[in-house]
């Protein structure tokens, strides 16, 4: 009976642990259209360059600890989208910046657990959040690759 119970207690714990997991693949749309209002709370795919935009600013604002970039469609192109990367040293992940940073102790990882080159074109997967300007937006990423 012990093992019984045991099993159950474990299943009940896998399951929960689905539900709160977040997607890995998302929808791929272009990067012109990525904060069209269709696409609130939706699993994208984005390609893009990512950017510290001159300063980095990391908080708890989501539940986890995390860091906005700007993710933008050419290297130093004017369309952008906020990219909030979650802080931490394992795969998909952008490492906590000291105070005075430069850019050369950026450290985002890819999918991979690589450190990735910020000249590097990205695809970022997450949730698209809009504000009602197709302009700005910003998406909670889950998932970078190379």
């Amino acid at each position: 009976m012990k093992i019984f119970s045991g099993l159950i207690f474990l299943a009940l714990i896998l399951i929960i642990n689905g539900c709160n997991s977040r997607p890995t693949t998302g929808v791929p749309v272009e990067f012109s259209k990525a904060c069209a209002a269709e696409n609130e709370k939706k699993y994208l795919e984005v390609s893009g360059f990512l950017d510290d935009k001159g300063g980095v600013f990391c908080s708890n604002r989501s539940g986890r600890m995390e860091c906005s970039f700007n993710l933008r469609e050419t290297p130093t192109g004017e369309k952008k989208l906020s990219a909030y990367i979650q802080t931490g040293t394992s795969a998909n992940s952008a490492e906590q910046l000291p105070k005075g940073y430069s850019r050369e102790d950026l450290k985002i990882r890819d999918n991979a657990g690589n450190i990735i080159n910020l000249a590097d074109k990205v695809k970022v997967t997450g949730e698209l959040n809009t504000t009602g300007d197709p302009n700005v937006c910003f998406i909670n990423v889950t998932k970078i690759e190379k």
